[in-house]
């Protein structure tokens, strides 16, 4: 027998949803390696693919990270995140908002009876907005163009290994290649291929890859690319040990239902303004709370952060060179500064052209 399951542990805890399909022959044993099929991914493979605790998601903008919907709830307020492919490292961010595709929230066309054709009509996807920037996480880009059938991609996530519900060890990033596939040839529900994208799981083919619970939310990419396609979203699987038979990614390409391409971004652009837009143009960007700018020299310098600051100083700066935060002048007399309140999500420093060559700025 064919089973569905959406691809959690979910972040908040909620419970995986399982529906059953038509009769299926039973097919091949599990795989007992990563991805359920694929390999562990090297340091520099996929780097913007992120764990965010029992889901998998992807850095999309300055600030944005993109997931599955059934992955979050909009009261999110901490979002936990890896620094690397090592999901033992994480840091936290300051969520400034979550937006779930009103589709997936309220679809207008389901008939709510959970079936596979109501979930070809809600795209399961859900983007992110954290208050800090982390430059250390490199972004990945979404593609506008529609995947096609037979073109070569790429899945991620930090999930389980070995099969829905089979024994797995720590949460590590795989990776996997295979090739794109009609969505009907897995399930015949006509609303499907307008919303998601799919691959065939190793039940079907042995060599491919395999979505699992804790990949949900992970992006799907054009191989050897840093395009991101898809979200991975559900997938079907057979026989005792769970193999995965299929696997189902949202769509975000312009030519998707609703258009996710355009939400996603029309999102991204209204709120990727940083702490210097506006005020200067390249600025230096650090993370670290203790940062000592140096001897800053006379030209004009910019800096940029969103790392939570004490306070700091300065010195060195000789009337009328000036050292500004945020657009309000500091007093650089080795005295402790009281910050000006943030500025979309944090600080930016100017420091104008002039002497002496040894000013500087540091914070704590």
């Amino acid at each position: 027998m064919r089973q569905f399951i959406a691809l959690p542990a979910l972040v908040l805890g909620f419970a995986a949803c399982t529906v059953q399909s038509a009769s299926e022959p039973e097919a091949l044993s599990s795989r007992n390696d990563e991805l359920v099929g694929g390999h562990v991914a090297a340091e520099s493979e996929y780097p913007s693919t992120v764990s965010i605790g029992n889901c998998t998601a992807a850095k999309v903008g300055p600030r944005h990270f993109l997931t599955a919907a059934h992955c979050v709830s909009e009261s999110l307020t901490q979002l936990s995140v890896t620094t690397d492919n090592n999901a033992q490292n994480f840091r936290s961010l300051t969520v400034t908002s979550v937006k779930r595709h009103p589709q997936y929230t309220a679809c207008t066309t389901c008939a709510g009876d959970g079936s596979m054709n109501d979930f070809g009509l809600k795209p399961d996807a859900a983007l992110i907005t954290v208050d800090q920037l982390t430059p250390d996480i490199p972004q990945a880009v979404i593609d506008s163009t529609p995947v096609a059938y037979g073109a070569a991609i790429t899945l991620t996530g930090y999930g389980c290994e070995n099969g829905v519900g089979q024994p797995s060890g720590p949460s590590r990033l795989k990776v996997g290649d295979t090739q794109a596939i009609d969505p009907l040839l897995l399930d015949g529900a006509a609303s499907i291929p307008g919303g998601y994208v799919a691959s065939y799981g190793p039940a079907n083919t042995p060599a491919a890859p395999g979505l699992c619970p804790g990949d949900s939310g992970g992006p799907l990419f054009r191989t050897g690319t840093n395009k991101i396609i898809g979200i991975n979203a559900l997938v079907s699987f057979v026989g005792e040990q769970a193999t995965p038979y299929g696997n189902w990614f949202t769509r975000l390409d312009t030519s998707s239902r609703y258009n996710v391409y355009n939400w996603v971004t029309s999102i991204i652009n209204a709120s990727s303004a940083t702490p210097c837009t506006g005020l200067c143009t390249g600025p230096t960007t650090f993370t670290n709370q203790y940062f000592s700018s140096g001897n800053l020299g006379t030209t004009a310098k910019c800096f940029e952060t969103s790392t939570a600051l004490v306070s700091g100083n300065c010195g060195g700066f000789v009337s009328p060179r000036k050292l500004t935060i945020n657009g309000t002048t500091m007093a650089c007399t080795g005295q402790n500064w009281t910050l000006p309140a943030k500025r979309n999500g944090g600080y930016c420093f100017q420091a104008t052209a002039g002497n002496n060559s040894w000013a500087y700025f540091s914070t704590f």
